[in-house]
């Protein structure tokens, strides 16, 4: 009886588990807003990029015209330091975007953490998202596009009677947990 008891304790009931799915904002899984969030006072490096990328390439144009007597050489090699400069810009943008992926999952996997979401409203989705559901089972967040469409999909177009009728077949012992407490004592 105690291993009912917290059976019934640990698994929500259907409504539960429609609180909870409506309850999920979307917009907190945009990479690009968390990218924004952790950036916080840096934006400004990549905002400037282009416009002090231009000024440096006509500078440095200048001196090597004045240092090689010739412009397309000058060009060329403007050309290539800012580049590399950019490249290593670029390194610091992706490592911005591999941070914001990191918090996303991390995210999804707190909510998908307790006793999870998505995966028990797999007979709701279409197959192509199975291996989403199927990694979520399994503890990896990395899908992150198809849980977004996933979780829009559910919160907009899920008929909440079939859900119902289904997790109570699935779960029996939460429709009725009198008569089988009546069926141990």
């Amino acid at each position: 009886m105690s291993d009912q008891s917290t059976d019934n304790q640990t698994i929500p009931t259907a409504e539960e588990m429609l609180a909870r799915l409506q309850a999920v904002d979307v917009n907190q899984f945009d990479i690009n807003a968390v990218v924004n969030e952790i950036k916080g006072n840096k934006q400004w490096i990549s905002i400037l990029t282009i416009p002090v990328a231009t000024i440096l390439l006509g500078l440095f144009t200048l001196i090597g015209v004045v240092m090689f007597d010739s412009l397309i050489v000058s060009f060329l090699i403007s050309a290539g330091l800012l580049f590399f400069i950019g490249r290593i810009l670029d390194q610091y943008e992706q490592q911005y975007r591999a941070k914001a992926r990191r918090e996303v999952t991390h995210r999804i996997a707190k909510i998908e953490q307790d006793f999870g979401l998505i995966p028990h409203f797999k007979h709701f989705l279409p197959t192509k998202y199975r291996h989403l559901w199927q990694s979520l089972r399994k503890g990896r967040y990395h899908y992150i596009d198809q849980y977004i469409q996933a979780l829009v999909l559910l919160q907009h177009k899920l008929d909440h009677e079939k859900f119902t009728k289904i997790w109570n077949m699935t779960y029996p012992q939460l429709e009725n947990p009198e008569p089988q407490q009546q069926d141990f004592a």
